[in-house]
């Protein structure tokens, strides 16, 4: 009996990581071509009931993280992947998938809890959380660009340095200019207000991330020591 529930499992662990070899294209598609609507159908679907949800996308915490797991794979790809210079706890690469989810995963959660404030909403569980995962559908993509990116850096060389240029600044516009239209429509407000609403939030996030990175890399050091 124990076997056969072992058998099931393995049935089940198959098919959800092959499902995700389809759906995963298709939600990176659908959420580049169609932001908006796609953090609006993140909203949504918390609506319905858990197993209903998300049937025919990836959620958008576990499409956040499959993204962060490209970008690694992505980047051990690339000659010049070269982890010396990252504390020695990063060195483990479950180590590293797991802080740059925690780091990525920083911007959605500030983003989220703006726009909260702004619209005098009680935070809880259950009113973060919708926001949340809307955030995490518009981050995926520019945690991946920012990734490649930052590889193509590592290469050196005139002509990856400008394609890491524009993947770097074109994921950068194209985030903000989703926040934006993103705060616009639910605040309500000009694209001023929306604009300002975006960077700011945009800014402390990445402000935390820096913070946090240092402040683990400070702590690495001097246990090292």
């Amino acid at each position: 009996m124990d076997f056969m529930r072992l058998l099931k499992s393995l049935e089940e662990l198959l098919y959800e990581v092959m499902v995700m070899l389809v759906f995963f294209p298709r939600t990176l598609y659908l959420v580049l071509r169609h932001p908006q609507r796609m953090m609006d159908y993140a909203d949504t679907e918390l609506g319905d009931v858990q197993s209903e949800q998300y049937n025919d996308t990836l959620s958008p915490p576990l499409f956040l993280m499959i993204c962060l797991a490209v970008n690694h794979l992505i980047e051990q790809a690339l000659p010049a992947a070269d982890r010396a210079s990252l504390p020695a706890f990063l060195h483990d690469t479950q180590n590293l998938l797991m802080f740059r989810v925690f780091m990525f995963s920083l911007l959605p959660l500030v983003l989220a809890l703006r726009l909260l404030a702004r619209l005098g909403i009680a935070l809880d569980r259950e009113t973060l959380r919708p926001v949340f995962y809307s955030q995490c559908f518009v981050t995926a993509p520019i945690a991946m660009m920012v990734g490649l990116a930052t590889g193509l850096w590592q290469i050196g060389g005139t002509t990856p340095a400008q394609i890491a240029t524009v993947i770097f600044w074109g994921g950068i516009f194209w985030y903000l200019v989703q926040q934006t239209l993103w705060f616009r429509a639910k605040l309500k407000s000009g694209y001023g207000i929306a604009a300002l609403n975006a960077v700011g939030a945009s800014l402390v996030a990445v402000l935390l991330i820096i913070i946090t990175a240092v402040t683990i890399g400070f702590v690495t050091a001097m246990q090292a020591r």
